[in-house]
């Protein structure tokens, strides 16, 4: 299992490498064409409407990426501080417990998730002619990787060499 175990978090790895890239660079890009927006809004009197819609669209992304991030990080919501007032065995069930209601959250997120995106795949922005399905698709990435990354921390709690480093983050 300390195999399995390895190779899991490797993967988890590469995959939270990938999503912090594609969110830095999308944090990056937000931010040019925000001060872009600005500068045209404050010294040619006219904002571009594209950017205003391209700049939620972005947001949104960022902001789901970010949840996962999140996850995987374990600085999701949760009740830590009534856990850490717990001995080591309580704490262990209680991030086991929390685990699970995390990944029942995330199941609902993306299944529904994934309906609503195909809902709306037909459905285009106004003004960059978008299809809202694409936009709203980071729903159910969001909740399918924080599944994932949520069932390899169980796994990781349960299953983690304390000795090497590898146990709970």
């Amino acid at each position: 299992m300390h195999s399995f175990n390895r190779k899991l978090q490797k993967i988890s790895r590469g995959i939270y490498k990938v999503f912090f890239v594609f969110a830095t660079v999308s944090f990056a890009v937000l931010l040019v064409i925000l001060l872009i927006n600005v500068f045209s809004r404050n010294f040619l009197n006219g904002a571009v409407a594209s950017i205003e819609e391209g700049s939620r669209f972005i947001f949104t992304w960022i902001m789901f990426l970010g949840i996962a991030i999140g996850v995987y990080r374990k600085k999701h919501l949760g009740v830590e501080f009534l856990v850490e007032k717990y001995p080591p065995k309580l704490k262990r069930a209680f991030s086991i417990i929390s685990e699970i209601l995390t990944i029942l959250l995330f199941l609902v997120l993306t299944i529904y998730g994934f309906k609503y995106s195909a809902s709306t795949m037909r459905m285009y922005s106004p003004i960059m002619s978008i299809p809202y399905g694409l936009v709203y698709l980071c729903i159910p990435l969001c909740g399918a990787f924080s599944l994932f990354y949520s069932i390899a921390g169980i796994i990781n709690d349960l299953y983690g060499d304390e000795e090497k480093g590898e146990g709970s983050k």
